[in-house]
């Protein structure tokens, strides 16, 4: 499991998001008050940025826990974005704890960040997942972890609709979709349990998902400001504008202005899964 954020608005330091809140992704990683599983988030972390310097987001990621690394504070200071990926990592038994496993995952213009498992990964999903991959995409995978690989389904989708960062909201969630669609398809066989809260950027827009199968769903928030919109595991603060995301909801995040909650109906419901 993890803790994740997203935000996108005015320009703010990457401290202002990750480490300055009274309940920011510092305190999640020992501290976080509706995990799943597990008790804390030391197992790495991440974060991704997005500039006018550059089409690509930054990215920096350590697989030690993010209170350790004495580099963060100034570093976080000193970098300025109007789009944001966070995530601390608890890694789910059998996957390795390196840089690799650790979101936020980065292709070209993209951002993704899973905070979930898929039960039986290396039994059941890890060939058939394969399977449906393109040989540019497989070429793309470094680590051993299911995030990994569905991000995979999300780039095979992207690429096969030749989208990327000048898509909205809509096609990111198209992307998560099938994502989604396929990894159940799979689960459904035997009723494997699967965790699936996501988030996915490229820049210009945001796509996040709270979906759980068999297993209780991850936490998901949203805060709505006049020119900014946070996306986050657990509130970064005690504001009453933090709003839960109810399961089987994506958050599409066109501009501070543009979100949309929007059910999702066309995927097998919880009650196809044995209970967790």
């Amino acid at each position: 499991m993890s803790r994740m954020l997203g935000y996108l608005g005015p320009e703010i330091s990457i401290a202002s998001a990750i480490i300055d809140s009274p309940h920011s992704l510092i305190e999640q990683s020992y501290a976080p008050r509706e995990m799943v599983t597990g008790t804390i988030n030391a197992d790495g972390f991440g974060f991704g940025w997005y500039s006018d310097a550059s089409d690509l987001p930054g990215t920096y990621h350590r697989y030690t826990p993010i209170w350790s690394d004495p580099d963060l504070p100034r570093l976080g200071r000193a970098v300025l974005s109007s789009c944001i990926m966070a995530a601390v990592r608890n890694a789910t038994p059998g996957f390795d704890v390196n840089l690799q496993n650790v979101p936020p995952f980065v292709h070209q213009q993209l951002l993704f960040m899973h905070n979930g498992a898929v039960e039986g990964f290396h039994r059941r999903f890890r060939g058939p997942l394969v399977d449906k991959l393109p040989d540019p995409i497989l070429a793309t995978l470094h680590g051993s972890a299911d995030s990994e690989r569905i991000f995979a389904l999300v780039k095979a989708y992207l690429l096969d609709h030749n989208m990327g960062r000048e898509g909205g909201a809509g096609v990111l969630r198209d992307a998560l979709h099938y994502a989604l669609e396929t990894v159940l398809e799979i689960a459904l066989e035997d009723r494997a349990r699967a965790s699936l809260n996501m988030g996915l950027s490229n820049g210009r827009a945001m796509a996040f998902v709270r979906l759980a199968r068999g297993i209780k769903s991850n936490s998901l928030y949203l805060r709505r400001e006049p020119e900014a919109v946070w996306i986050a595991s657990e509130p970064l603060d005690p504001s009453p504008e933090w709003e839960e995301v109810v399961k089987d909801t994506f958050v599409l995040v066109d501009s501070p202005t543009e979100v949309t909650l929007e059910k999702i109906t066309d995927l097998p419901p919880r009650s196809h899964w044995r209970e967790g």
